[in-house]
């Protein structure tokens, strides 16, 4: 559904905001629906771009490997933060005062 309307290349990004505009829905649920595209094999890259973030179709060879560069670096990110809230609570680390 989202993989038809974007057009190839990081200068051609569409941005969440429209595609929620367009399709009527939140949007929260762009990233989910974009998501359920790429796991069905989809190549569907996002831009971090301030001035035109948004998702495009890779045009080359290179943009998809920069965009699974980048997934690969959010998941490494995303593994040291995991890593040290379970230190933290393997350690007993609680905030005072916190209720449960």
């Amino acid at each position: 559904m989202i993989y038809e309307m974007l057009a190839a290349g990081p200068n051609n990004a569409i941005s969440a905001t429209h595609l929620a505009r367009v399709l009527g829905v939140h949007k929260r649920d762009i990233s989910r629906m974009i998501e359920r595209e790429r796991r069905a094999g989809r190549p569907i890259c996002a831009t971090c771009n301030r001035e035109n973030p948004g998702y495009f179709l890779p045009a080359a060879p290179d943009e998809m490997e920069h965009y699974i560069k980048r997934l690969r670096h959010r998941e490494a990110e995303i593994a040291r933060t995991r890593e040290a809230l379970t230190r933290a609570a393997t350690a007993g680390a609680m905030i005072e005062g916190a209720t449960e």
